[in-house]
C-alpha cells in the first residue's frame, strides 16, 4: 500500500505494527513535476501529475531524473518542494511467526501442517489455525476439511470479508488486524473452537442425475478461447484507453507519440492482412528516429526511449489489473520482441497483435 503524505497517527499505526513483524515499511520522498510552489513552475506542462521520487544512486547532474509521465529533466536539490511517502507491505513470514508465537501462548505443542496453517494439539482432536490469505493447501479451505475438523480462518485481508467468506453460523474466522489491535484473543478463541469440535448438523445439498423439471444450475470452469485475453484499445487526439480506462493521460507527451507511432504501424498491418507472425516491431534506433521528428531530440535518445516503453509496459499493466480486476500480462499491449538466434537484447516494440482488439475512439466516453 501506498500512502502519500500520511498523518502522524498512519505513521505511528505503520510503526507498531513493523514492530510486530506484520509490515514491512519503505519511506520513501519524491518531487512534483509541475508545483506551483516549486521554483521551476510552470514547466512546459503545468498540469503534469508525475512523481519523481528521490533516489541517491541518480546522478541529478547527468539528468538521470525524469518525469515518469512526460519525460522532462526534473531537478530535485533545486528549489523543489520534497513529500514523504510510506510504503507498506504485508511480511508473510512476518504473519506466520506473529500467528506462531500467539498460539505457543496456550503451553501445547504447535506443529505447523503446510505453509499458513498449524495444528494446536487442545483436548481431544486439537484445534488447525488456518492464515487464508497464505494457506498453501487448498483442502483446508473446504467446506468438507472445516465441517470433520475443528479449524479457526485467520484472514489477513479484511476487505469484503463478509462477501469472500461462506455464511455458515458454525465457522469460525477473526481478522489478523483484530489480533494485532488486541480486539480479538486468538488464544480464547482457539479454545472455543476446540470446546465446541465438529458442527452437530449443517446443511446439504443433493444435486440429482436427472429430473423431469429444470436442470440445476452447476458452476463450471470457463475454457478460455484460444489465443487468450483481449483487451479493447481505443487512440484518440490525446489519450489512450483500455477498456475504457485512460492508460496514457494527455500530458504524457513523449509516452502518447510513442505509442502513436506503434499504433499506426499495427493498423497499417491491420490493413495489410498480416498475419500475427507478419506484424512489424518498431526496433529501438527506428522508434527513437519517429519520437525525435515528432517531440525533438531532447526526449529521443535511445535509453531514453528504452526507458519510457518499459515504464508504459509497467504502468499499463498496473492500471488495468489495479483499476479492472482484470488479468493482463506487461506485453499484452505493447509486446517486446526479441532477437532470435542470435544477438541479446529486445529487437523492437509493437502493439501486440494476438491480444489487441481495436475501437474508434469514443470522445464522449467521460
Amino acid at each position: 500500500m501506498v500512502t502519500a503524505d500520511p498523518s502522524p497517527e498512519f505513521a505511528e499505526a505503520a510503526k507498531a505494527l513493523q514492530g510486530l513483524g506484520l509490515v514491512e515499511v519503505q519511506p520513501q520522498t519524491y518531487v512534483l513535476c509541475a508545483n506551483p510552489k516549486d521554483r521551476d513552475f510552470p514547466p512546459r506542462n503545468r498540469h503534469c501529475r508525475g512523481r519523481v521520487y528521490v533516489d541517491r544512486v541518480l546522478d541529478e547532474g547527468g539528468h538521470e531524473y525524469r518525469c515518469p509521465e512526460c519525460e522532462r529533466p526534473v531537478f530535485p536539490s533545486r528549489g523543489k518542494q520534497r513529500h514523504p511517502e510510506l510504503r507498506t507491505r504485508v511480511s508473510r513470514p512476518g504473519v506466520h511467526a506473529f500467528v506462531n508465537a500467539r498460539l505457543m501462548n496456550l503451553g501445547v505443542n504447535v506443529k505447523q501442517l503446510a505453509d499458513g496453517v498449524f495444528k494446536v494439539d487442545l483436548d481431544g482432536m486439537g484445534v488447525v489455525v488456518c492464515i487464508a490469505d497464505h494457506c498453501a493447501d487448498e483442502r483446508y479451505l473446504t467446506r468438507e476439511w472445516a465441517a470433520r475438523t475443528p479449524t479457526c480462518y485467520i484472514v489477513v485481508n479484511p476487505k469484503d470479508l463478509a462477501e469472500r467468506f461462506l455464511k455458515e453460523d458454525w465457522l469460525t474466522a477473526v481478522p489478523l488486524a483484530g489480533i494485532a489491535a488486541g480486539e480479538v484473543d486468538i488464544e480464547e478463541t482457539v479454545r472455543q473452537v476446540s470446546e465446541a469440535g465438529p458442527p452437530a448438523a449443517m446443511l446439504t445439498a443433493s444435486i440429482p442425475v436427472y429430473t423431469k423439471g429444470a436442470r440445476p444450475i452447476v458452476a463450471q470452469p470457463v475454457t478460455p478461447s484460444q489465443p487468450g485475453r483481449r483487451f479493447v484499445v481505443e487512440v484518440g487526439p490525446t489519450e489512450v484507453r483500455v477498456e475504457g480506462e485512460t492508460v496514457i493521460a494527455p500530458q504524457a507527451g513523449p509516452r502518447l507519440e510513442i505509442f502513436r507511432a506503434l499504433w499506426e504501424r499495427f493498423l497499417a498491418d491491420c490493413a495489410e492482412g498480416c498475419t500475427v507472425d507478419e506484424f512489424r516491431p518498431f526496433e529501438l534506433d527506428d522508434l527513437a528516429g519517429e519520437l525525435e521528428a515528432r517531440v525533438g531530440k531532447e526526449f529521443a535518445d535511445i535509453e531514453t526511449v528504452r526507458r519510457t516503453v518499459n515504464r508504459m509496459q509497467t504502468d499499463i499493466e498496473k492500471a488495468v489489473k489495479q483499476r479492472l480486476g482484470m488479468a493482463i500480462d506487461r506485453d499484452d499491449i505493447i509486446q517486446t520482441v526479441r532477437r532470435t538466434g542470435h544477438g541479446k537484447g529486445p529487437n523492437g516494440y509493437r502493439i501486440n497483435p494476438s491480444t489487441v482488439a481495436i475501437r474508434p475512439y469514443q470522445a464522449d466516453l467521460r
